[in-house]
């Protein structure tokens, strides 16, 4: 996992699954891991501690434990962990989730990075942080973070990219991805916005929808 640490649920490198969680920590992904591994056949799924984040007595190293972690150092921080993991399983199929802050680091990293990930899938996505942090505190003082919106005119054409935020999700507002989109496909981005009706911010809201694009990208 490079510096990172986190759990790993199944095995074999048919696909490797990585769950990036949201600001609001590790743990409420496990459940949907286990099953997710337990299901499919020769996949290793790993939840991820981002940087500065602990659980379960692990911990990963980084910047920021609670607010402003967007950083240029974690993100490389991540970026190397997917690519140490993508290599020592020797795995062609990269799929990495993330929810909320997970999905603005795989917003960031896809066009940071190129070529690490296969299949990224933004779960309510602050596409634009600095947009966000106006909508949600009305300033941004988020000075340290980068921000998905820069780099969506980098992504790579080879990762297929999905874009999902509830019509009802009041905190990263659908907005932020449709931003993203955008910008992404003026360069040709292999990229899908998914704007459900109806749901909110909360993992358990998402957990259908993202299993479906999960085991559809599943070998």
């Amino acid at each position: 996992m490079g510096q990172l640490t986190g759990e790993v649920w199944g095995s074999g490198n048919r696909n490797l699954v990585v769950i990036l969680h949201g600001d609001g920590g590790p743990g409420r992904y496990d459940s949907y891991a286990d099953t997710l591994a337990q299901s499919t056949r020769d996949t290793t799924v790993v939840t991820l501690n981002r940087p500065a984040y602990q659980y379960n007595g692990q911990s990963s190293p980084g910047q920021n434990p609670s607010k402003d972690h967007y950083t240029e150092t974690n993100n490389a921080l991540i970026a190397q962990s997917l690519a140490a993991m993508k290599a020592s399983l020797g795995t062609r199929n990269l799929i990495v989730m993330g929810h909320s802050g997970g999905a603005a680091h795989t917003g960031i990293i896809i066009g940071a990075y190129p070529g690490i990930i296969d299949v990224a899938i933004l779960t309510a996505c602050p596409c634009n942080v600095p947009l966000w942090r106006m909508h949600r505190s009305g300033k941004n003082t988020w000075k340290q973070s980068q921000s998905p919106h820069d780099f969506a005119n980098r992504l790579p054409h080879s990762t297929k990219t999905y874009a999902l935020t509830n019509m009802n999700d009041e905190n990263t507002l659908p907005l932020f991805a449709q931003q993203y989109v955008g910008i992404a496909k003026t360069s040709g981005a292999d990229i899908e916005l998914i704007t459900p009706e109806g749901g909110n911010h909360k993992w358990t809201a998402y957990k259908v929808n993202v299993d479906k694009l999960i085991r559809k990208h599943l070998r």
